[in-house]
């Protein structure tokens, strides 16, 4: 756990608990809103599906809070079949206002530290190539490129890349 103390907001970073799941749904749903970092536009867990994810002893499931408010996620989901089990994939969201204050990197690192105690060999994600603080921030926390789906997704009348990166331990 990481608590810690920015000029204007305090947060702490922990494992989600089930009672976390309705707080987990309205800050990835207020990120889908904003309909610039992730692909859905609405959140398709319910608070029970949402539970049972955050009880998966396969995954690992962060969640920084402020003031009592889920105020980002993330999630690291092991591979299901036997070929990839030694893969995970990491997705994460965090509330606007309280990005770019080291919670995101703090939560990768933890998640890093989690897969090599798991035996995961490697970590997949995938980015827009128009969140470039998030490649940026990805790249320092020592993911690499593997590939790019050109003109995967359309934003705002834009045509934008899927950035798939990794890191192997």
């Amino acid at each position: 756990m990481f608590l810690t103390e920015s000029p204007e907001i305090e947060y702490d970073i922990r494992i989600a608990k089930p009672s976390d799941a309705s707080g987990i749904i309205r800050c990835m749903q207020s990120v889908m809103d904003e309909k610039i970092y992730l692909v859905g536009d609405i959140y398709l867990y319910t608070e029970r599906g949402e539970k049972d994810m955050i009880r998966n002893p396969d995954d690992l499931n962060l969640v920084a809070t402020s003031k009592g408010e889920v105020v980002g996620i993330m999630k690291i989901q092991r591979g299901i079949f036997r070929k990839n089990r030694h893969t995970a994939t990491l997705g994460i969201a965090i509330l606007r206002g309280y990005r770019h204050l080291g919670i995101g990197s703090k939560m990768i690192s933890q998640g890093i530290e989690w897969c090599k105690r798991e035996g995961i060999k490697k970590l997949n994600l995938e980015v827009f190539s128009s969140n470039e603080n998030a490649i940026s921030l990805y790249k320092k926390m020592g993911f690499e490129v593997e590939g790019v789906r050109k003109n995967q997704f359309l934003i705002f009348d834009k045509y934008v890349d899927d950035v798939l990166m990794a890191i192997n331990f």
